[in-house]
């Protein structure tokens, strides 16, 4: 089998990052990076604060999940 590609991006220009899901509305303060898979259906934003933020792919309805990692691990593994 073989791994797909992951990308990361910075995000620090942006002050929050809202996602809307029918009128439920999630926002995240101080985005710092996305990162994200070729053929995924979700993306992880991680924030200032180290936690992570899993969102479902633009146009999929669904949960936001988020996480902190321990000190000095890797914020998103796929």
């Amino acid at each position: 089998m073989t791994e797909k590609a992951s990308f990361r991006g910075f995000l620090t220009d942006e002050v929050w990052r809202e996602y809307d899901f029918g009128g439920r509305v999630y926002r995240i303060l101080a985005p710092k990076e996305l990162y994200f898979r070729d053929g995924g259906t979700t993306h992880r934003i991680l924030d200032t604060w180290g936690v992570v933020h899993c969102v479902p792919a633009p146009g999929v309805n669904g949960c936001v999940l988020r996480w902190q990692v321990v000190e000095g691990a890797e914020p998103v593994r796929f």
